[in-house]
């Protein structure tokens, strides 16, 4: 397939109704595919290899969507209809998860590997927004937390039941969950009983649902933060989903290869770490963009617990009118010290991955940095629209440039012991 052809195949792919294309509009797909051309100088990223992986983990998706009983899920339509799901989350999705599948598996693992890799991972992401919106929507604190418990089953146990409730919002959760053991169902199959990567992958989402469970209690009570922006950093940001992003791919890398050779084992978990540390800077990257929308929900994120700590604000402002504190936080630069503590934690995660590509060529470690760096660019985009400004559209051109051209103060570095 030529490259004009692939992304014709593309764009039709993504073509979307008029109330589902935000964020996917005519600009995000073209610096999408622009940004594959880039990859293609890579050895495992070929542009149209690339670009047929996400055409079909997109239909596959879809597939699978269309094929959710209706007699106990809401359909995807219904889920779409009520603002549940959104289809930018799985074309985001299948996109991001290229970054890692490719590069993690084509080297070694055929090409079906690959795909279903992203296919579970698109369905991993798609899942936790789905029941994201369900939870905001729908759910008191408590039942949150139980929605939570329940997820993490969905996506770790051998056996586990959907509840056949007539309910749409039983409905629509047990959509959710089901979505979830697709996820499960795909990494699992074919994975020796004592599988080292799927013992991992456990204790991840453990992890990663601790971390969500967490971040229900972010609501501030009595116009007071209930933690502090160490503890943010620490224990509320586990909600990041980096590690298992990458451990859905190693457990088909695992498939591939049977049994990896320490060297790789110790790459993997590299790996692993350097997610981590992405992901989490880019929660911080989207606490700054939510930063408005979360003071009106009485939500204290880490921008104005970083101002709390740096003594730019003090807890009397806590109290004030919400446009008011974001207008102070705005004028104090805790906005700006938000971004650098994202890129704090975010520049962390090059040290193992330069440390993988030293310990094994079995992974395409050039390509996941330069992953890296799209998925930095991603995340900040919600912040370029808010500010449109040629600071910000700097910085995100920093993204892709080399990263000791990242200038954090000592003050923000002072935090990098909590990452």
């Amino acid at each position: 397939m030529s490259s004009t052809q692939s992304v014709a195949t593309y764009s039709r792919a993504v073509t979307l109704p008029p109330e589902a294309r935000e964020g996917t509009n005519f600009l995000y797909k073209n610096l999408a595919l622009l940004l594959l051309l880039f990859m293609n100088r890579f050895r495992s990223t070929r542009f149209s290899k690339t670009l047929r992986l996400v055409t079909f983990a997109i239909e596959d998706f879809e597939q699978r969507l269309a094929s959710l009983d209706k007699s106990y899920c809401l359909t995807s339509e219904e889920l779409g209809f009520n603002g549940i799901l959104k289809k930018k989350h799985y074309h985001y999705g299948a996109y991001l998860s290229a970054l890692t599948s490719v590069p993690m598996l084509s080297p070694s693992a055929d090409y079906a590997q690959a795909l279903y890799s992203m296919v579970a991972k698109t369905s991993a992401i798609t899942s936790i927004k789905v029941l994201d919106n369900i939870n905001d929507r729908f759910l008191s604190k408590q039942e949150a937390v139980e929605s939570q418990r329940k997820h993490l089953r969905a996506f770790t146990e051998e056996l586990f039941d959907l509840d056949y409730e007539a309910s749409p919002r039983a409905r629509a959760e047990n959509s959710c969950m089901r979505i979830a053991r697709w996820t499960f169902e795909l990494a699992r199959r074919g994975l020796r009983r004592n599988s080292e990567m799927y013992r991992i992958y456990r204790r991840d989402f453990e992890d990663f649902i601790d971390g969500q469970t967490r971040s229900i209690d972010e609501k501030a009570y009595d116009s007071k933060p209930i933690t502090s922006i160490q503890d943010y950093i620490q224990r509320i940001n586990e909600k990041s989903v980096g590690k298992i992003w990458v451990d859905i791919d190693f457990c088909f890398l695992e498939k591939s290869q049977g049994r990896l050779e320490p060297n790789e084992l110790n790459a993997v978990l590299c790996i692993r770490k350097a997610a981590d540390y992405f992901f989490k800077g880019c929660n911080i990257y989207d606490d700054v963009a939510d930063l408005e929308e979360d003071l009106k929900h009485g939500i204290f994120n880490s921008v104005p617990l970083l101002a709390l700590d740096s003594g730019k604000i003090d807890e009397t402002d806590l109290n004030r009118d919400k446009i008011e504190l974001l207008r102070i936080l705005r004028q104090c630069d805790a906005v700006n010290d938000g971004v650098h503590l994202g890129d704090l934690i975010f520049l962390q995660g090059f040290r193992p991955l330069i440390e993988a590509k030293r310990l094994s060529e079995l992974m395409d470690v050039d390509a996941i940095i330069f992953g890296a760096k799209i998925l930095r660019g991603f995340a900040i985009r919600k912040w370029f629209i808010h500010e449109r400004s040629i600071d910000t559209l700097s910085k995100t051109a920093v993204s892709f440039g080399n990263e000791r051209m990242y200038k954090i103060s000592e003050q923000i570095a002072s935090y990098a012991k909590y990452a």
